[in-house]
């Protein structure tokens, strides 16, 4: 393996959001394992629980009046809902907006849904419960009825599975326990005040954050107090009460089989309460035998302390292991338990059923860890995307070693230009190309943001020259009119190939132009659900969410071949001249001879046999490339490693990531970088790496909630 002098740069600080809300879909017709994730940006991400958590795309507010809160999933459509009052429905497979409507009432604080009827039940700031009706095309929602109104705002909601006509409602101080068919309130649990030294009064409101429902009619609640209890909502009486945190309890999630209960809040521990059976002995002449009794008791059992901020949301899932097989009902014993908050990273740990082993951390997952086109770089130049404004940047150029053995650079990277979006727009993808002229380098800068696409040359880079930078606001269609590049919305990824522009929206078009002049060649209707594709002077290749892919020639836009379909989808793909390498969700990467049609040699001898240390990864890869010698290179969040062609793998259990000498394996991994969002070639000897520093990552969080720590 060579030596690279590596150019490496801390200049990209995203800024963090934190996660708002939590809700994952499985239905047993469709193949989708989405989990939605709302954060306080008011983007919505959607992310494969199936494909190793893989980021597939994200979802910005269309305007700046949009400011979902609350989010959930109602068959296979997904529902926002804010305090601007908006219930929003979004299509299944596009993810744009089918219908909208303002909730009656004011800003909704809650929401419960019921999915044999279709409906929405939403809690509002002047104390309704309204409950709507999705239709069966989603066209519309339509106010069914509104249950009850009472003097303080509804901030919780839970609906019983089966009983449609079982609604719970919480608010301050009480628990509302609703009909929907005599639209009114048939039983009021009054939670009570707690005794404040702070207040004049001496007595302090409790707020219900969060509730549960069993099919039993047992009732959770999740207060201010930092209590959970439990309660039994026919008779309207307490069962129990745990005083399970030492802040307020924003979120709880209740397993399938309703034996297990998560619940956390502010002071960020994630606390487990389980449903068990009390066990007592018989004597008898000869022995002693263990009974059991048949009354249950809830206990409180296990902590889990791995966030450091505010936790506001918990989602129970079956395990990925079991999600693969194909069965109406998991039973497996194994859950995964996703929480999210302030720290803005999603958590996810492997819970065992029955509490015979302690929960594992099995994945953490950063969002600025799988962005694929926020960081571009061409040449000397390098580009940054942040949410409404992108920067051009330089890179510095090296001046050697000083006195005392350093690396100095002879010129420092340069921030050349900032361009901002109009009325406050959300970019979601970027692309750049070089143009070369006689006297001057030309960067063409392409950017699809909430409003639709948009194309800028700067130009005068030379630093003798003056700066500008021109918008191009038309294009020539096929039919040689001009139309403006704005009208082309909803983009997902944007590409440069030589002088061709490629867009793809969320409606899976291909857009194919020629940039002199600028002119539609043609529109490609890709596999439904396509999420990114690859380019080169010859083929287009593109990736579907389900394991496709299919490869286009670039010259007629027509089907050259479909690679077999894989399990998981692809994450990554790479052209070097006839032979396309893919990297999926499981970390397996396959190279394509596009000539014969089959998979290469090098994947029949060598690729299929990785080692499993490899696969036990848990970071997908995000990008892979070919350098001029025969070396792929292979790019996660925690490693660089460079595949060499050729040789033959190590054994199956060689350990390749705790290996320090690597001469004679063909499988070289470089663990000095993280996290690493993006990493390409310079030249030969030459590679420009970004990485986000953990430690800037924890400055930019909030302060959390004070912890005493023993011996301090």
């Amino acid at each position: 393996m060579c030596d690279f002098l590596v150019h490496r740069t801390h200049l990209y600080k995203p800024r963090l959001s934190s996660i708002l809300c939590l809700s994952h879909h499985q239905h047993s017709s469709s193949p989708n394992h989405l989990l939605a994730v709302l954060r306080s940006d008011h983007s919505i991400e959607l992310w494969n629980s199936h494909d190793s958590f893989t980021l597939e795309r994200t979802i910005q507010p269309r305007n700046a009046s949009h400011s979902p809160e609350l989010i959930i999933w109602l068959d296979k459509y997904l529902i926002t809902a804010g305090l601007d009052g908006q219930l929003i429905a979004y299509d299944p497979i596009t993810f744009e907006i089918l219908t909208s409507c303002h909730a009656a009432g004011g800003a909704i604080w809650s929401i419960a849904k019921h999915e044999a009827t279709r409906r929405i039940a939403v809690g509002t700031e002047t104390g309704h419960v309204n409950v709507y009706q999705l239709d069966e095309d989603a066209s519309q929602f339509s106010l069914a009825m509104s249950v009850c109104k009472q003097a303080a705002r509804i901030v919780s909601l839970a609906w019983h599975t089966n009983d449609d006509d079982f609604l719970v409602a919480g608010s301050i101080n009480r628990i509302y326990i609703c009909s929907t068919r005599q639209k009114r309130t048939i039983q009021q649990i009054n939670v009570g005040k707690l005794s404040s030294t702070s207040n004049r009064r001496g007595q302090k409101d409790t707020i219900i954050w969060c509730l549960a429902v069993t099919d039993d009619y047992t009732v959770f609640s999740g207060d201010s107090s930092g209590r959970t209890c439990v309660w039994d909502a026919v008779y309207g009486t307490l069962i129990r009460s745990f005083q399970t945190h030492r802040a307020d309890v924003l979120c709880m999630a209740l397993s399938s089989d309703e034996q297990t209960l998560f619940c956390s809040g502010v002071d960020s521990v994630i606390v487990r309460i389980e449903l068990v059976s009390p066990k007592s002995t018989v004597t008898t002449a000869s022995t002693t035998l263990p009974t059991t009794d048949s009354t249950k008791q809830w206990i409180k059992t296990i902590s889990i302390h791995s966030h450091s901020h505010d936790v506001r949301s918990l989602a129970l899932i079956p395990s990925r292991f079991a999600s693969l097989r194909n069965k109406e009902h998991n039973l497996s014993n194994k859950l995964m338990l996703i929480s999210g908050g302030l720290d803005a990273r999603l958590l996810v740990h492997d819970i065992v059923r029955d509490n015979s082993k302690p929960p594992v951390l099995w994945r953490k997952c950063f969002n600025f860890t799988q962005h694929r086109n926020k960081i571009h770089q061409k040449g000397n130049y390098f580009l940054f995307t942040y949410r409404d404004y992108i920067e051009l940047w330089s890179i510095g150029k090296e001046g050697g070693m000083n006195e005392n053995g350093e690396d100095i650079l002879e010129r420092a990277p340069k921030n050349l230009v900032q361009i901002k979006t109009t009325h406050q727009a959300r970019i979601d993808t970027v692309a750049m190309a070089i143009k070369k002229t006689k006297t001057d380098e030309q960067v063409t800068i392409a950017m699809g943001d909430t409003i639709g696409l948009h194309v800028y040359v700067v130009q005068g880079l030379d630093p003798q020259s003056q700066l500008s930078v021109i918008p191009i606001k038309t294009y020539s269609d096929e039919q040689n009119m001009d139309q403006s590049f704005s009208s082309i919305k909803n983009i997902l990824q944007l590409r440069f190939q030589s002088s061709s522009l490629f867009a793809l929206n969320s409606r899976s078009q291909l857009y194919c132009f020629s940039l002199t002049p600028y002119k539609l060649n043609r529109i490609i209707s890709c596999l439904p659900s396509t999420l990114h594709f690859e380019v080169s002077s010859k083929y287009i290749a593109t990736a579907d969410r389900y394991g496709h892919v299919t490869i286009y020639l670039n010259s007629t836009y027509h089907i050259l071949a479909q690679l077999p379909q894989e399990t998981y989808q692809c994450t990554a793909m790479s052209f070097a001249n006839d032979r396309l390498a893919c990297a999926y969700a499981d970390r397996s990467i396959i190279e394509y001879d596009i000539q014969q049609n089959e998979y290469s040699d090098w994947t029949r001898k060598y690729l299929k046999r990785m080692p499993l240390q490899w696969f036990s990864e848990r970071s997908p890869i995000i990008n892979l490339f070919y350098d001029t010698k025969e070396k792929l290179f292979v790019i996660d969040s925690t490693y660089l490693s460079i595949i060499e062609r050729g040789k033959k793998m190590p054994g199956t259990y060689t350990k390749i990531f705790n290996n320090t000498n690597q001469t004679n394996s063909p499988i070289h991994v470089c663990k000095q970088f993280k996290y690493l969002l993006h990493v390409t070639l310079l030249s030969s000897t030459q590679l420009f790496v970004v990485e986000l520093l953990p430690s800037i990552v924890e400055q930019c969080l909030p302060p959390a909630l004070k912890r005493k720590r023993f011996g301090t």
